[in-house]
């Protein structure tokens, strides 16, 4: 990667080529706002309430804006599920409550950075920083991004991509510890996924998460646990923390842990953490075998369990690692195109689902009180009709199949 001038992160803007990304990753969303100027026929749910789509708030497209942006947000805002609402029942029907006294009640907005970290060019054939994008020809990893940009976007939380310049002595994801700690510096929360990671449901906010998975005002950052495999203990004999999905809060604290954790391979402070520049699992490794054994009060690191916030279904074999909230597709990378996918089209579908019943007297005719005579159609005497129910169905097969 050629040299660059660092600029401060405060100062990145966002570059026009989000834009052409996007709208070739998300055009069949652009139909969404056609249902928004129907009323829709779903009453308010209250904040208690478990979480079932669709459900309505009300939404106002502003007037002449059919941006990206603006239909985006449009699609996800009736069924974003409230911060603090008292449970959340996902696509299994199993339910996961929040404490009685949440922490976090209202959004955070701009306090929040999703941000990607890459010290790559991305410019090749699919990926994502080539100026053209198609569907059918995109690489997975750029999928993962996309879905992080998504994310923010219909949460309002800002986000940032870091191209990072690269360590001259260590391998390429250690790149993400100096940028995440200059993240911090900027805003008050941040998460870090690995381009393979995505959240499993878009309209959870990650408030929600923050209140379920219990952050603190002390906690420095929170990480996933990984599976329960030989390769994944430290010296101790205590399983590493997945550094491919990192939520911290800023502090002086969290300042000086990510200042350590960088700094480990020299070994001022961590006898032997050099070994962890190139072998794997590099900066996972220095974190598991040394910083978080020096941070380690009560509410400093929070673990999270590795089924809700680590793997995927097809890694349910390997701990029941299944990502049900937070997916990190190790085992399958290929997938993600098609989760991505699944991630717009599972709220999409139910919004054209919608306009086709609140329109059904536009464009349904009820023919069953007729007859069919050869060509013609005869309607039928109530002694027919009546016997039309004991038969119905009698030469169709269920669908046409």
């Amino acid at each position: 990667m050629s040299a660059q001038t660092y600029t401060p992160l405060s100062s990145m803007g966002p570059q026009s080529r989000w834009r052409r990304v996007l709208m070739l990753a998300m055009v069949p969303m652009f139909c969404a706002f056609i249902y928004y100027a129907y009323e829709s026929s779903f009453g308010p749910r209250s904040k208690s309430s478990q979480s079932q789509y669709p459900y309505h708030n009300n939404v106002s497209l502003p007037e002449n804006d059919l941006s990206m942006l603006t239909v985006l947000k449009a699609l996800y805002a009736p069924i974003l599920h409230p911060v603090d609402a008292a449970n959340f029942t996902d696509e299994e029907g199993n339910v996961y409550r929040l404490p009685p006294e949440p922490r976090f009640r209202k959004k955070l907005g701009k306090r929040v950075l999703i941000v990607d970290i890459d010290s790559r060019p991305l410019t090749g054939d699919g990926q994502l920083m080539n100026k053209e994008l198609k569907w059918n020809a995109m690489r997975p990893l750029s999928s993962g991004m996309l879905s992080h940009y998504m994310f923010a976007m219909i949460h309002g939380y800002d986000y940032k991509f870091i191209r990072a310049p690269d360590y001259e002595d260590r391998w390429g994801t250690w790149v993400k510890v100096p940028m995440m700690r200059e993240a911090l510096k900027t805003h008050d929360y941040i998460v870090f996924m690995d381009s393979d990671v995505m959240f499993h449901y878009p309209h959870l906010p990650l408030e929600w998460l923050l209140n379920y998975w219990g952050m603190a005002k002390e906690t420095l950052a929170m990480m996933s646990i990984d599976p329960d495999e030989p390769q994944n203990y430290d010296a101790k004999g205590n399983r590493y923390l997945n550094t491919g999905f990192v939520i911290a809060q800023n502090s002086k604290r969290t300042q000086e842990m990510y200042k350590n954790w960088a700094e480990c391979p020299s070994e001022v402070r961590y006898k032997g953490c050099a070994h962890w520049k190139l072998d794997w699992a590099h900066e996972q490794a220095a974190f598991g075998n040394y910083v978080r054994y020096e941070y380690n009060r009560p509410n400093d690191i929070k673990v999270l369990p590795c089924a809700e916030a680590n793997g995927a279904p097809e890694a349910a074999n390997r701990g029941g690692c299944i990502g049900i909230f937070v997916r990190h597709y190790w085992v399958d990378k290929g997938v993600l195109s098609k989760t991505l996918a699944d991630s717009v089209m599972q709220y999409f579908l139910p919004r054209i689902h919608q306009l086709y019943l609140q329109e059904s007297k536009n464009h349904i005719i009820d023919a069953k009180g007729f007859k069919l005579d050869g060509a013609e159609l005869v309607e039928m005497t109530p002694e027919e009709k009546a016997k039309l129910k004991e038969d119905e169905g009698k030469n169709q097969k269920d669908e046409g199949f």
